[in-house]
């Protein structure tokens, strides 16, 4: 009777039960999207911003695969409107949802890049365009399973086609942090844009000039001289090298590291280049910039390695031809005086062994029908020790130049050492100086409000 009454509660219990559960599992979406909304919004107070953030990177952290969509969908509620932590921990959400899910993530990829990261590359605030850096870095490495092109090539056609100061260059960088981090970025479609992202240093609406150096010497490194042309390094490294001189520091680091990319890169059409790019980084090496002269520095050693372009080797191979013609020539003469030496001379008179005067007295007592053959052995006498004080001096002259060389040598590297030490104390001396005036300010401040507190 028991196990009756039983068998007969039992099915009411359970369609109970499952009236009771099924509300909560359709309630959990609903609290979950209120939750993060609710924890996004207590980020912009600061006394709540600490754990709001922690609790958003635990929701992060937990969220299963049907809800990837719901969070995402919630960071990218937030405007420009929003304060700056906010917005930057939006960004800094993606890298905990990719280094946490992984290609778990990857049908959701497209959505991350378009909704929430290209959305903050606008942002004024260059802490949230580093946190947007950071999240492609995290994308890139983390969610490997789709093509590289769906992170990057938004990224690029932003870049060209964006008039935003900001917006360029929050997406430079982050395209070359991304590039970068790829194990295998997609080579083809980087040197298909490189042209166009080229074109940009040229023009006067792109602002974000010491970015783009950045992001086309991520793209050199990674296309890394595949099916490289050389009519695309005939007008790059010409405008790259331009702003070597130019009036920004972080433009002219950016540019000697894309020179050293394409030192690096481009083995076969590097050295083609290698005299022109050589006497500019020469010019530059002494930058006032510590930073930037060390740059320089490596770049040129870099230059420096690769062997001769092939003008210097038609020179040098120019030069020998001309050498070997001079002293073929040389010899060809030397052979001819020789023979008219020995033919004029008399039968009697063997070999010269005395000085010209003494020749001419000799050969005058045989009469006045050799004087055509005195003046002619006298002259070659006069020639043949006249060019042999001139091979001698030249070679004096020569030997007296080369030392002048190496002198004049040895006071140039002293002076560029003596020029890098002062700039280098020079420096030293601003930064301990910046250093000391905002130590000052932080105790006058320190004073003004101790003042205060001491009136009220």
């Amino acid at each position: 009777s028991v196990t009756q009454i039983f068998l007969e509660i039992m099915p009411s219990v359970q369609m109970r039960s499952s009236l009771s559960i099924s509300p909560p599992a359709t309630m959990t979406v609903t609290d979950l999207k209120q939750r993060v909304i609710a924890c996004l919004n207590r980020l912009s107070d600061r006394d709540t911003l600490a754990l709001a953030a922690a609790e958003l990177d635990s929701i992060a952290l937990n969220l299963s695969p049907e809800t990837f969509s719901l969070f995402i969908n919630c960071l990218q509620s937030t405007d420009s409107s929003a304060k700056s932590p906010v917005r930057k921990h939006c960004v800094s959400l993606l890298s905990v949802l990719s280094r946490s899910h992984g290609d778990s993530l990857a049908p959701h990829l497209s959505k991350m890049v378009s909704t929430v990261l290209l959305r903050r590359l606008r942002d004024p605030d260059s802490s949230v365009r580093a946190a947007c850096a950071t999240a492609s870095v995290d994308m890139t490495t983390s969610i490997t399973g789709p093509p590289f092109s769906t992170l990057s090539g938004p990224m690029i056609e932003i870049l060209i086609h964006d008039c935003d100061p900001n917006t360029q260059i929050g997406a430079a960088v982050c395209l070359a942090a991304a590039i970068d981090a790829a194990e295998d970025p997609d080579a083809d479609q980087l040197q298909k844009a490189l042209p166009k992202i080229g074109k940009l240093l040229k023009s006067e609406g792109f602002k974000a000039k010491a970015e783009l150096l950045g992001a086309i010497g991520s793209v050199i490194g990674a296309v890394n001289g595949r099916n490289s042309e050389k009519a695309v390094l005939d007008w790059l490294l010409p405008n790259v090298s331009e702003f070597l001189s130019s009036d920004d520091w972080r433009a002219r680091k950016a540019a000697a590291e894309a020179m050293a990319k394409v030192a690096i890169a481009e083995e076969e059409l590097a050295p083609l280049y290698k005299k022109a790019c050589v006497g500019i980084l020469e010019s530059r090496r002494f930058d006032k910039v510590k930073l930037v002269r060390e740059t320089m520095n490596r770049t040129l050693s870099l230059w420096k390695q690769l062997e001769g372009d092939s003008t210097e080797v038609s020179e040098s191979s120019g030069k020998r031809g001309k050498d070997r013609n001079l002293s073929s020539k040389l010899d060809v003469a030397e052979e001819a005086a020789a023979e008219s030496k020995e033919k004029r001379t008399p039968g009697g008179a063997k070999r010269v062994l005395f000085p010209a005067k003494a020749k001419l007295s000799k050969i005058k007592e045989n009469g006045s029908s050799n004087k055509s053959q005195v003046v002619v052995v006298v002259a070659q006498s006069h020639e043949a020790s006249s060019s042999a004080s001139s091979s001698s001096s030249s070679s004096s002259s020569q030997a007296k130049k080369a030392e002048e060389l190496a002198q004049i040598r040895n006071q140039i590297t002293q002076i560029e050492k003596q020029q890098s030490s002062l700039l280098d104390l020079f420096q030293r001396f601003m930064e301990s100086s910046q250093n000391g005036m905002q130590s000052l300010e932080r105790r006058v401040r320190g004073l003004e409000t101790s003042l205060s507190v001491i009136s009220t």
